[in-house]
């Protein structure tokens, strides 16, 4: 297995915080608002299809599996890069954590599927969307995609709009893109978060990606080479969005898998995100795996960690 320890290129920006406080607020300043697209009736409750507002005029889909015989957390769902939530793969992760009892709320993430509803002018759009708006910190499409990561849970934690999860407590999780939102939400939202259930996670030493062509963030090398001019200050707005500058602001129990052989999200990187969380920590090492293929494997993992850490939240509130 490649060495675990190695430099990155990641540093902590001076006005980190006071950029993410400002940016919550942006999120915060949406009203809560969704339209519902359907309603159906499923064996263990209800499957909810709507749209919820989020920044820049945008709505997201996404989908509530409710489960309206048990009283355990909504779990957010995150998926992949370049997928959405009504692929076979996104809906076999939803609904093995319904079979768990849990209810899952998950997200299709802007021009990564059908459904969203982005109004906005972007520039660089001849590249993929990582190069949306690349040079422009406060329109850049990983501050939005972000932002949507986070307002899902002011929508689904908000009483008048869904009710029967006023009382139920609040999980992140999800693979690869999805993994490394499931982390920065857990550092972000400032509900209390009771588990990250993170695999594979992206969004961890973003520039040292880029610059090695790794997973997603290759594109942005491409984009790079053709307009040398904004490489100090694209490499230098990658920063803001790093979950190794996160990491140390989770305050809720974690696991995280990772493939030795991954080189799409090489977990040389995430470790330096995984050593900067200073809660309850677990990680399973998969020896010869890629970007993922030890799902089965995983699964039984993550559920019991998410039901002994709903266990201990239940004897804290009570």
């Amino acid at each position: 297995m490649e060495k675990l320890n190695c430099e990155i290129l990641t540093k902590k920006p001076a006005d980190f915080d006071e950029r993410w406080a400002k940016w919550l607020k942006e999120v915060h300043d949406v009203p809560n608002h969704i339209d519902i697209e359907y309603e159906e009736i499923e064996g263990y409750g209800k499957r909810i299809g709507f749209y919820y507002d989020s920044v820049q005029n945008t709505k997201i889909f996404a989908i509530l599996y409710l489960r309206l015989d048990s009283d355990k957390p909504t779990i957010v769902y995150y998926h992949g890069h370049n997928s959405y939530i009504e692929e076979d793969h996104n809906i076999w992760h939803c609904m093995n954590l319904v079979a768990a009892g849990y209810s899952v709320v998950a997200i299709d993430m802007r021009f990564q599927g059908p459904r969203v509803k982005d109004p906005n002018h972007y520039e660089f759009t001849e590249y993929p969307s990582a190069c949306y708006n690349i040079t422009d910190l406060e329109n850049c499409y990983n501050k939005r995609l972000d932002q949507d990561a986070l307002k899902i849970i002011d929508v689904i934690k908000d009483p008048k709009l869904f009710p029967n999860l006023k009382n139920r407590g609040l999980m992140v999780a999800g693979p690869s893109q999805g993994g490394g939102l499931s982390l920065m939400a857990a550092s972000m939202a400032d509900v209390p978060i009771i588990c990250s259930l993170s695999d594979v996670p992206s969004d961890c030493a973003m520039k040292d990606r880029i610059l090695n062509r790794e997973g997603k963030y290759g594109v942005i090398l491409d984009f790079l080479n053709d307009h040398p001019e904004y490489r100090e200050l694209v490499l230098a707005n990658q920063d803001y969005f790093d979950v190794v500058n996160m990491a140390d602001r989770i305050k809720c129990p974690v696991i995280a898998s990772i493939g030795t052989e991954d080189h799409i999200c090489p977990p040389k990187y995430f470790m330096h995100a995984y050593n900067k969380i200073k809660v309850e920590k677990e990680l399973k090492v998969y020896e010869g795996f890629g970007h993922g293929g030890f799902e089965e494997q995983q699964l039984p993992l993550k559920i019991a960690f998410a039901n002994r850490q709903y266990e201990n939240f239940m004897r804290k509130e009570n």
